[in-house]
């Protein structure tokens, strides 16, 4: 990841399912400029049937990403919701996880996609760290994600 800087965006808001929090991701990932059109956000919701990205961690979280068309920037953005949303989980995806954290991971290169999504699988495995996303202010994440995946 040490060529191309990452954007680390995050919001609140609120979703009634899973994939329109990948929606309001894509929105808030739209208006910084790291993605242009839909086809970023639908190539997350089309991957999410086909390979769900739940984590049933002590903090459970979602992480969809994807390869697309659209992406202009590496970026991360984080997303809280108001009251959690489900996402089939990653490892079982006969089997659920509830989520209120999600992470939309849009990175332009094949290559770093695969490095910065190991990088981040520990990232998610702190449960520290997670305990600070969902407790921190909002205009304090970017800052942790930087100092953690940048």
């Amino acid at each position: 990841m040490n060529e191309t800087k990452t954007v680390f965006l995050s919001a609140e808001g609120s979703a009634e399912n899973s994939d329109e929090a990948i929606r309001l991701c894509g929105r808030y990932m739209m208006e910084s400029g790291s993605i242009v059109g839909e086809d970023f956000t639908n190539a997350c919701i089309e991957r999410e049937k086909e390979y769900p990205t739940g984590l049933p961690t002590e903090v459970p979280v979602a992480m969809p990403h994807g390869n697309a068309e659209g992406i202009r920037k590496n970026c991360v953005c984080f997303l809280r919701l108001d009251k959690p949303v489900r996402f089939q989980r990653m490892d079982d995806s006969d089997e659920y996880i509830d989520t209120k954290l999600i992470f939309n991971i849009a990175i332009i290169q094949p290559n770093e996609h695969m490095e910065f999504l190991k990088k981040f699988m520990k990232f998610v495995m702190d449960e520290e760290i997670l305990k600070k996303c969902s407790e921190l202010p909002l205009k304090e994440i970017p800052t942790l994600l930087e100092e953690e995946l940048g």
